[in-house]
């Protein structure tokens, strides 16, 4: 090999590692549409909610042995990949600034932790702290996502890589960590994954990157 190719092949190789390096993190990262899986998510909701008024009404007239299974729930959508659905509730639960939604996305012990880490009695307003922090009062304007490991395998941990944007044009990275979640409601044909990391090292590492 000549003196010439063996400095070719290093210069490429030495592009290559750079490139990696620098955009090496944003490969594979997708757009969240925002405004679109913010109006999917709250579809969803009050279709739900819209079946179980309905089921208690008719079961309140025809009485307790009244087959409930008269009544069609709604059509569930197939989700490509599960874990994106705990992402959608938690960025709808900070645009609408819906408290329901946000607290139903984590993990009820992690969620429960952190809200009694606060010397505040009242937790609704802890909550609302938690979701102003996160959101920086409402300015969220974009969302991208990544995949970091793991896969749809039942009790495997996840880890999500998630940029915000906000009006103010500052930019910062949260990174999920996720588990599928199961209770006497779901069983595991279907994981339903809910969100482990600490709202306050959230909090921490957005107001790092935005201060």
């Amino acid at each position: 090999m000549s003196t010439r190719m063996f400095l070719a092949g290093a210069v490429i190789i030495v592009l290559v590692m750079v490139g990696y390096i620098v955009f090496g993190p944003e490969l594979g990262k997708q757009e969240l549409a925002i405004a679109e899986t913010k109006q999917e998510v709250l579809n969803e909701i009050k279709s739900s909610k819209d079946y179980a008024e309905k089921t208690a009404g008719w079961m309140g007239i025809e009485g307790a042995e009244t087959d409930i299974g008269y009544f069609n729930p709604p059509e569930e959508k197939e989700s490509k990949d599960a874990r994106l659905d705990v992402l959608k509730y938690f960025i709808t639960g900070l645009l609408a600034n819906d408290m329901d939604i946000f607290l139903s996305s984590f993990n009820p012990e992690t969620i429960s932790k952190d809200l009694f880490q606060s010397e505040i009695s009242d937790k609704t307003e802890v909550a609302k702290e938690m979701m102003n922090r996160i959101s920086r009062n409402g300015q969220i304007t974009d969302v991208n996502y990544r995949v970091e490991k793991g896969s749809l395998k039942t009790n495997e941990r996840n880890k999500l890589s998630v940029t915000f944007t906000y009006s103010d044009k500052k930019k910062a990275k949260i990174k999920l960590d996720i588990i599928p979640f199961s209770d006497a409601h779901h069983d595991d044909k279907e994981s339903i994954f809910v969100i482990t990391t600490s709202t306050w090292d959230l909090i921490k590492d957005i107001e790092k990157s935005t201060n």
